[in-house]
């Protein structure tokens, strides 16, 4: 199957079935079977960068379409967006990139939309033309969501939290591919026999358990780390887990509580950082994802793992308040911080996501704050960037009562506010956006 293809199945099950790109294209990859790396590295190319810039896409080809470009079938809108890419990105000759997207076309609709589609790729490739962003002076976010291809609200609120210049430096970095990183609690062993196969692997820049594998896939570390435990997960996330946690580090008989815990990277972190005899538990909504945390606890050997299946926003079953020597609240979230990983949430969110995640968000954080010891930390985290769901947020429960705490002695101070809160960003850090506090009762 060509990269093109693929490209295209994978951007249709992410527009018209709501999948996540990274799982859509893992799996078209793995059923294409044995495919030249360079054709998967163009599926890869093509994909995430359609979506990446989809938004800008749109706007160029408007002007050859007589319909507005978000009312088209969702098959003729990617092949559209896809064919636009390789015109106005990828430089690609015109006859090949208008050529092949219309053969898909043609392969899923018999033919129907490949007249339009044809007619609007070769009105844009005899015009192929970006739109022109408004001056960063006189439109700060006007600028940065048409430069990078951002939904306004969103350049909005980075401009007004950040400034214009890191704005546009954060979104222009959420269109960067992102870094493969993993997290070992062996992490130099880990290294070692990574390059001793021969893999470009380096030690995180803050995260002492991360890893960062460069120019080949996880699978490769896997066959040579020869038995040495690692997981994948970004710097940032394991930022926030040592945030959380970091004291405890060493500690005997901890207790922890992570109360939105799948799909478990943080709760292993937790695991490790207490050791065997301390316990940690983690607390899932979904019934089949909590059996999947529990299987994949019991896989890795973590008998410190408790997990519970109960809503986070509820008094938590079997769970005495005040009982945690610390709390992690890992609340559901925009996840605007990592765009990088999941481009398609361009095209989802909404400015309203942000007020409700916020509702959602509180509800969470009152409840679980009790679970904590007087004076021990509740972290509250999010993998998003909007003041709605991180500060404003944090800020609110200090309204109500609760103080702020320090970070753990030691913790990067490059990755710290003014606050002592922790915050990520992809342009600084080259990690997700990340965004976590620390309280405890007065």
């Amino acid at each position: 199957m060509s990269a093109r293809r693929i490209a295209f199945e994978v951007l249709r099950r992410v527009e018209e079935g709501g999948a996540f790109a990274s799982r859509a294209l893992d799996a078209a990859l793995e059923a294409a079977g044995a495919i030249d790396p360079r054709e998967a590295g163009l599926a890869t190319e093509l994909t995430y960068g359609t979506l990446r810039r989809a938004l800008t896409l749109d706007a160029a080809l408007a002007p050859h379409s007589r319909r507005a470009i978000g009312t088209l079938d969702p098959a003729a809108r990617v092949a559209l967006r896809l064919g636009a890419y390789q015109l106005l990105f990828l430089g690609t000759a015109a006859h090949a990139a208008v050529g092949e997207t219309v053969g898909l076309v043609k392969a899923v609709d018999a033919g129907r939309a490949a007249g339009f589609v044809n007619a609007v790729l070769r009105a844009l490739s005899r015009a192929p033309r970006l739109p022109e962003p408004p001056p960063l002076g006189d439109d700060p976010a006007g600028h940065v969501a048409v430069a990078e291809s951002l939904p306004r609200f969103v350049a909005e609120e980075w401009v007004a939290w950040l400034g214009a210049e890191e704005a546009l430096a954060l979104a222009r970095a959420m269109n960067q591919p992102a870094p493969l990183c993993v997290r070992s609690p062996r992490r130099d062993e880990l290294l070692e026999k990574a390059r001793a196969a021969g893999l470009a692997a380096r030690p995180a820049a803050r995260s002492p358990h991360g890893a960062i594998l460069s120019g080949a896939p996880v699978r490769a570390l896997a066959r040579a780390a020869q038995g040495v435990p690692f997981q994948v997960q970004d710097e940032g996330a394991q930022l926030a887990g040592l945030y959380a946690a970091g004291h405890l580090a060493g500690s005997t008989g901890a207790r922890v509580l992570d109360a939105c815990a799948a799909p478990g990277g943080k709760t292993f972190h937790l695991a490790e950082l207490v050791g065997p005899h301390g316990e940690v538990v983690a607390v899932e909504l979904h019934p089949r994802k909590a059996d999947q945390l529990r299987d994949e606890a019991a896989r890795r050997g973590y008998r410190q793992v408790k997990v519970i299946c109960a809503d986070a926003s509820q008094p938590l079953p079997g769970l005495a308040p005040a009982s945690f020597d610390a709390v992690l609240c890992d609340a559901p979230c925009a996840g605007l911080g990592t765009l990088r990983r999941h481009p398609e949430l361009k095209l989802r969110r909404t400015a309203e996501d942000l007020a409700r995640a916020a509702g959602l968000q509180r509800a969470i954080a009152a409840n679980a704050l009790r679970y904590a010891r007087p004076g021990a930390p509740f972290t509250y985290a999010i993998c998003s960037l909007s003041r709605a769901e991180g500060p404003a947020l944090v800020q609110a429960l200090v309204d109500l009562g609760f103080s702020r705490l320090p970070p753990p002695a030691g913790f990067p101070a490059d990755a710290l506010t003014a606050e002592g809160d922790l915050l990520t960003l992809p342009s600084r850090h080259d990690c997700d956006g990340f965004y976590a506090a620390r309280l405890a009762a007065r």
